[in-house]
């Protein structure tokens, strides 16, 4: 891959990022709102109940995918120079 190329696939990576930050801010904040509208009316408990199991999967499954789009994709093992055998 040449720098353009390199360039490129890095700049299309910080977007993404920054789109799943924004994302996850916004879901963030229409929970906050949710649970003020709940709080402010009569709503029954069930309702906080699902409403946390709905924020917690949403939470874990966009912490999955910004953990997948923050680590480095992983290298081949190399082994030691001075450790292998020559058998030449």
């Amino acid at each position: 891959m040449n720098k353009y190329e390199q360039q490129a696939a890095r700049q299309r990576g910080t977007s993404l990022r920054n789109s799943m930050t924004l994302w996850s801010a916004g879901a963030a904040l229409v929970m906050v709102v949710l649970l003020i509208l709940g709080l402010s009316s009569s709503v029954p408990s069930e309702f906080y109940k699902r409403a946390a199991v709905v924020a917690a999967i949403l939470l874990l499954f966009l912490r999955q995918i910004m953990r997948r789009l923050r680590g480095r994709p992983s290298r081949a093992a190399e082994p030691d120079p001075q450790s292998t055998l020559k058998l030449d």
